[in-house]
């Protein structure tokens, strides 16, 4: 089940859902519940897809498999990419791809901050939010 932390989301005048972000260190994250578990994804614009980190798929209850033989640049260089499956969404729907996020996990850890993946531009553009960083609040359309 995923589902953004409904104490934290209203709705403006505009018809947009407001979430509180949480900031640490000049970095965004939303709260997140993912198969009854709550945990944070960092938001990144700079990611082209949403992902979930597979190092996490036992505790989280979700079941992925590799999407193909070719690997993608992305954080910590050359990755392979999985598709993701098994797991309930409730609210804003996700498409989440899998990576391998243990080496961003470690840096987040030392801190704190416990992370199951990233929310990409992929949501972003769908849901045309937009990220108010002075309120830490991402505004979105819930449709």
């Amino acid at each position: 089940m995923f589902l953004f932390l409904t104490s934290c989301s209203v709705t403006n005048h505009f018809g947009e859902q407001e979430i509180a972000l949480v900031e640490h260190h000049d970095m965004h994250f939303v709260e997140v519940i993912i198969n009854d578990k709550p945990t944070k994804l960092l938001i990144d614009t700079g990611a082209s897809k949403s992902l979930l980190d597979i190092s996490k798929a036992e505790e989280y209850k979700f079941s992925y498999a590799l999407l193909s033989k070719n690997q993608y640049v992305g954080l910590g260089g050359l990755q392979d990419i999985y598709v993701v499956f098994d797991y309930k969404i409730e609210g804003p729907f996700v498409s989440f791809l899998g990576a391998d996020l243990s080496e961003v996990q470690e840096y987040f850890i030392r801190d704190g901050i416990y992370i199951i993946g990233i929310l990409g531009s992929d949501f972003l553009e769908v849901h045309k939010c937009r990220i108010d960083f002075k309120k830490n609040i991402l505004y979105f359309n819930g449709n």
